[in-house]
């Protein structure tokens, strides 16, 4: 079976590599984004016009975002609970201050200045405490911090960055499943026109093909059969792949989207292209 134009998180560094680190909502949770998907090879760029910029919650909307913040930080400071009081640090601001009439450009622009800023308050109160228990002398040194990984354009934001929304379109694929098989739990006993056919193992159809691209559709439907604790055919799965890709891609987009001030479709390209997630996009109609 010809896998999608998704790859394995585990086996690859390559900038198109969908990541499931984490727990995030959907790209359309809280009514940002309409919850139709489509089920064609067409992918709609600019669906919505809302953006990170119109948030009415600066902190609830970027606590969307903190795996890649997270692991960001951990680099910075070089340890999991010093980032996680950085983080603390820079939520506690913006739920303050919000975006303090900073709301502008990409968003991940805006949070890497913000995390900086963070990773050095939380390094002043590392040296604050450490001075009060006498662990260090006023003569010594600041801690050192790793600041050139949070630049707006360094290897590692930027891999983090991808890697947080490629997690989002997964964990928003498995939702749109999750809401197709209620349906279709609601809809048992009636009988459903071949034209409305079910879509209830979109993610795990993908993810499973994704995950384990090497073996045969044979291999693949019984796994999915697994998970759906049902019978699943060949065919079946064949029929679901290209509907699944297509969802991917298109909440992949809304994803991006969000992020951008200015969430154009010619933007919204340009940031697919500089977080190297094309491949998401292979082989589907991509419309403004």
């Amino acid at each position: 079976m010809n896998p999608p134009a998704v790859s394995n998180p585990s086996s690859s560094s390559d900038a198109e590599m969908p990541s499931r680190e984490g727990q995030s909502t959907s790209a359309n949770s809280g009514g940002a984004i309409g919850s139709s998907l489509t089920t064609s090879s067409e992918v709609r760029l600019s669906r919505s016009r809302q953006t990170w910029t119109g948030a009415g919650s600066a902190a609830g909307f970027v606590l969307r975002y903190l795996p890649p913040m997270r692991r960001l930080l951990t680099d910075v400071l070089g340890s999991q609970s010093d980032a996680d009081r950085a983080l603390a640090i820079l939520v506690s601001h913006l739920v303050k201050s919000g975006y303090s009439g900073h709301a502008k450009g990409r968003l991940r622009d805006f949070l890497i200045l913000g995390l900086r800023s963070a990773a050095k308050a939380r390094a002043s109160e590392i040296e604050s405490q450490a001075k009060k228990t006498g662990e260090v002398s006023s003569a010594e040194p600041t801690r050192e911090l790793n600041l050139d990984s949070a630049k707006t354009e360094s290897r590692e934001w930027l891999s983090y960055w991808r890697d947080g929304l490629l997690q989002r379109a997964w964990r928003a694929l498995e939702r749109e499943q999750h809401r197709e098989r209620t349906r279709g739990k609601r809809s048992e006993g009636v009988s459903v026109g071949s034209d409305d056919p079910a879509h209830d193992l979109v993610h795990d159809v993908l993810r499973m093909v994704t995950d384990h691209s090497g073996e045969s559709s044979e291999v693949i439907a019984g796994r999915i059969a697994e998970l759906a604790e049902r019978t699943v055919s060949v065919a079946e799965v064949k029929r679901q792949l290209p509907v699944a890709r297509a969802m991917f891609a298109q909440l992949l987009a809304d994803e991006v989207s969000l992020t951008l001030e200015d969430a154009d479709a010619n933007a919204i390209q340009e940031e697919i292209r500089k977080l190297g997630l094309q491949k998401a996009f292979s082989g589907l109609q991509v419309k403004a």
